[in-house]
């Protein structure tokens, strides 16, 4: 029995939150990212933080979102291409979001 094919997690393009842990001149170096509250896009992975986080080799990708509402979702899985995070409403927000 063959397991199924795994989905290429989508990248982060930018990421303007200066100040997260994960974050180097703009661009974000969690492996996998959380986006999503059930009501708003926030970056769930979004931590302020002295200490630097992540993989500085990778670029951070979309692990998971919970804003089943975007067009992009599909059983809770981001399917865009890419994605930009940044400032909405004084959040760390997924700009990519756009309701279906």
């Amino acid at each position: 029995m063959g397991t199924a094919p795994v989905m290429q997690l989508p990248v982060i393009n930018e990421c303007t939150a200066e100040n997260c842990a994960y974050n180097t001149d703009h661009t974000c170096h969690a492996v996998a990212i959380t986006i999503g509250d059930i009501h708003d896009p926030v970056c769930d992975t979004y931590v302020s933080a002295d200490a630097k986080g992540g993989e500085p080799s990778a670029t951070g990708r979309v692990g998971a979102c919970k804003m089943a509402d975007c067009r992009h979702n599909i059983g809770l899985e981001c399917h865009a291409p890419a994605i930009t995070v940044g400032y909405q409403h004084d959040e760390i927000d997924c700009l990519t979001y756009a309701p279906a």
